[in-house]
């Protein structure tokens, strides 16, 4: 009798255990059994039917290392002494699965200890995980290692986990692999906590290692393509090792290496090889510092295009897709382009794209190769354009500043109006270009809703922190001493102004931005007051900008003594309104500007003027109208251009009153100041490898007269040099950046230090080639670096100028955007050409920038 029930009691444990670990899947390192203790079991245990393993638990005993009471244990595994449960079955398979659950044990064990006719004793076994305790890093700094316990969340008394330790420890070696070190060592060594001994705490050693660089590729089995070509396609983010290449570092990158082996074949395709594939690919240590990575292919022949049909449109006909597609019959068979060109480019010039822009989102467009026909393939372009879409919920969250209503006129996707990737596209520059959001983290989530045909989508926005601006700065120039502080409220409600709860520090959330500034130094006083409301009408986009501004200069002159004294009194009206022709990319600008200067012993230094006491009255109209397409963040764009042509003119009295100004003096042929100028503006950006972006264009500026018996006016100059950080305008000059030279003297300086005429000049050209690679564009701040070639000249008559007479210069630099500064920066340039009455080069320079953008 003993022997049976032995056997009987046997094959039960076995099944129970069988059930409980076929059920769970826990870490190989840990077991979760069900054990019969038999010694405790009584002669009359009876052999249990399988139509009757219901039992009633009599008693459960908790043992092991736990801090949870026996009721808190009994919670999570639902078992509980009265109860019924079932032998075999799955409670006791769930009662261990919620304590793996928990996340609060290394080791689960239930054990039957005893049966008692229908009645079960259980005992529930347990290994509770330890608590951390302290975590300190070896190998690293002290900033990165507090970095690393907060992205890792390794707080005290946080439960010590397998995943807690992987997650450390392979998220160093990701790091570390990604900066070309690919054999990084991580090390956790656990030892109690001598102050509580309930907590284990961490020594986390990190050993990166030597950084290993790509010495070499070796691409084999290629016949027609070079591998030179190969190379600067496909390898993109593993490159070899040369000493001209300092924009892109040499690494071996596991993950995108393997990126790069797709490009290989990609490559190969879209040059017609459609069957290349890698044969082997081999990475190997050449020495301690290099890798040596060795591609075999087999290109395959070559294929080119043949028949191109498309079925299933009805919308566009397929003239004007075979246009979009670009390819022609007898071309080599790209299939990478092909695919591109009609499911979608980064261009967004795809047939793809043209549907979607017009509504289709329920559209599919896919190319199919119909026919290999030797080395020719047909392709046929299956379309099915479904019906058009609209927009249906335009919703947006996360604006906890800024109105309502501010954000609801910048959108482009309207309820009722067809979809358009295009428009969602537009949308987001435009939210970007408020800089009231950050413009990394802006995010479009579309909801298609193929039932009713329409498509719901939800901007998430994220506020930055700040819309506000203060310029503080100090500098030299002009050979005096000028401190600048300028309050810039951004997104201010002029609305709220009298409401006091609004007031948190200022109003804010209408769009509007009013700015203070004043500017002190010896002798020298400047204080200004602007206004600005981006939408004055209800229809499109019309801002109406109105500032006032007033100057007091004592100077002392280079070439005079005496009291020198320059007072400007001035005030301007603008408009700036949204064109809808040739495209909504345009904007026009107008307005009107009044100065009125008063002046004593002013050293105008310009050949034909005499003049240095009296007033002059500065009436001018303004206008331009400009493209601008740069986005999508205003602060780094990475796409688009800007481009300007502008035009700033008075009445030309002159013409009008019939007066021989001959024999007039400077006093009165300047009473009234005429002159007109023209300035043309053009930028591009352009995304290249990696994340740099180039910036390329130039800008010309003209100023000249109606009337040759009065001639230019000594005032409205050009001034070149620097990065126009000085430009104070006294005269209502305009200073050009020029980087490697000096700042233009405003007053008192040394001329021949210069490359600026003196007095000004009344044409200049500056063309620009600057390449910027962003260090942090996430948050509030960005930083880049910048390395740039630039050239630039300014002539004193028009007579003079020439585009070909550059003064040029190369340099390096850096820029931080910080919201409460504006841009922050310096530039270390080197100039070629010598100044004006200097024989040598103008040589390095250093430059600073406060609060502006070049």
């Amino acid at each position: 009798m003993k022997k049976l029930l032995a056997s009987v009691l046997g094959i039960l444990h076995i099944f129970i255990f069988g059930q409980i670990k076929d059920s769970i899947q826990t870490p190989p390192s840990i077991s979760d059994t069900v054990t019969i203790d038999n010694d405790t079991l009584k002669e009359e245990t009876s052999y249990l039917e399988p139509q009757e393993n219901s039992y009633l638990i009599k008693e459960v005993n908790v043992t092991g290392t736990t801090q949870y009471t026996k009721n808190q244990i009994m919670r999570y595994t639902g078992l509980y002494e009265g109860e019924y449960v079932e032998i075999p079955g799955m409670q006791i398979n769930m009662a261990v699965k919620k304590l793996w659950d928990s996340k609060l044990f290394s080791d689960v064990e239930i054990y039957l200890s005893k049966i008692e006719g229908k009645s079960v004793y259980l005992r529930i076994n347990l290994r509770a995980l330890p608590d951390l305790g302290n975590v300190k890093f070896y190998g690293i700094s002290k900033s990165k290692g507090e970095k690393l316990i907060k992205q890792n969340n390794l707080k005290t008394k946080t439960k010590i986990t397998d995943d807690l330790r992987s997650k450390l420890q392979n998220s160093l070696k990701e790091e570390y692999t990604g900066k070309g070190y690919p054999l990084p060592i991580i090390q956790i060594k656990e030892q109690p906590n001598k102050s509580d001994a309930s907590l284990i705490n961490w020594n986390v050693m990190v050993n990166k290692g030597p950084r290993v660089k790509v010495g070499k590729i070796i691409i084999e089995g290629n016949e027609v393509l070079k591998p030179s070509k190969i190379k600067s396609k496909a390898f993109k983010n593993t490159k070899e090792k040369k000493f001209f290449r300092f924009w892109k570092k040499s690494k071996y990158v596991p993950k995108k290496y393997e990126d790069d082996l797709k490009k290989v074949i990609e490559t190969f395709q879209s040059f017609g090889y459609r069957d290349a594939k890698i044969v082997s690919d081999t990475v190997y240590r050449k020495d301690d510092k290099d890798f040596e990575i060795k591609v075999d292919i087999e290109e395959g022949k070559r294929y080119y295009l043949g028949d191109v049909t498309f079925s299933g449109n009805s919308k566009y006909s397929s003239e004007l897709l075979s246009k979009i597609l670009g390819y022609k019959k007898g071309d080599p068979y790209d299939a990478v382009g092909i695919n591109k060109k009609v499911t979608g480019s980064e261009k967004n010039d795809d047939i793809a794209t043209l549907y979607y822009n017009n509504g289709y989102v329920f559209s599919n467009v896919v190319p199919i190769e119909k026919a290999v026909r030797n080395d020719t393939i047909d392709v046929e372009v299956k379309i099915r354009e479904g019906e058009q879409a609209y927009w249906d919920k335009v919703t947006f969250t996360g604006n906890t500043k800024t109105h309502d209503h501010v954000v609801q006129r910048s959108l482009r996707t309207v309820p009722g109006n067809l979809f358009s990737k295009e428009e969602v596209q537009r949308t987001m520059m435009e939210l970007a270009q408020m800089q009231y959001f950050e413009a990394q983290t802006l995010v479009p989530e579309i909801t298609p809703n193929p039932e009713t045909k329409t498509v719901d989508v939800n901007y998430k926005l994220e506020e930055k922190g700040t819309n506000s601006q203060i310029e503080l700065q100090g500098g030299y120039g002009g050979n005096r001493f000028i401190g600048t502080l300028g309050l810039t409220f951004g997104n201010f409600s002029f609305n709220d102004f009298f409401k006091k709860k609004a007031w948190k520090p200022i109003p804010t959330g209408d769009g509007q931005s009013v700015s203070l500034r004043a500017q002190a130094g010896s002798n020298y006083q400047n204080y200004s007051i602007s206004f600005t409301e981006p939408w004055i009408t209800g229809k499109r986009p019309t801002s109406l900008s109105v500032s006032f501004y007033t100057t007091f200069l004592n100077y002392r002159d280079y070439y005079q003594e005496g009291k020198n004294r320059l007072d400007i009194y001035g005030a301007q009206v603008g408009l700036t309104t949204r064109l809808n022709w040739p495209d909504d990319y345009f904007r026009l600008s107008y307005g009107i500007n009044y100065q009125l200067y008063s002046f004593h012993n002013y050293p105008f230094n310009v050949s034909n003027t005499t003049w240095s006491n009296g007033q002059s009255n500065n009436f001018s109209f303004y206008a331009s109208i400009g493209r601008y397409s740069a986005g999508l963040d205003p602060i780094f764009p990475t796409m688009g251009s800007e481009f300007e042509l502008s035009l700033k003119a008075t009445p030309p009295y002159s013409l009008f009153n019939n007066e021989d100004y001959r024999n007039k003096t400077d006093n009165e042929k300047y009473k009234w100041l005429e002159y007109f100028k023209v300035k043309l503006k053009a930028y591009w950006y352009q995304e290249l490898v990696g994340k740099a972006v180039l910036k390329a264009g130039g800008e010309l500026g003209f100023l000249s007269d109606y009337n040759s018996k009065v001639g230019i006016p000594p005032f409205e100059r050009f001034y070149l040099g620097g990065t126009g950080m000085y430009g104070n305008r006294y005269d209502g000059r305009e200073i050009i950046p020029l980087r490697g030279y000096r700042d233009p003297t405003a007053f008192g300086g040394q001329p021949n230090e210069d490359i600026t005429p003196l007095g000004g000049g009344t044409s200049y050209a500056r063309f620009l080639m600057e390449l910027r690679y962003p260090l942090l564009l996430g948050g509030a701040t960005k930083i880049y670096a910048l390395a740039f070639v630039e050239a630039g000249n300014v002539w004193s008559n028009n007579n003079s100028f020439n585009p070909f007479e550059l003064k040029r210069s190369a340099g390096v630099g850096f820029r931080i955007f910080m919201p409460q500064f504006g841009i922050l920066g310096f530039d270390f340039a080197k100039g070629f050409d010598p100044a004006i009455n200097s024989t040598g080069a103008s040589g390095w320079q250093t430059h600073f920038v406060f609060g502006q953008q070049l």
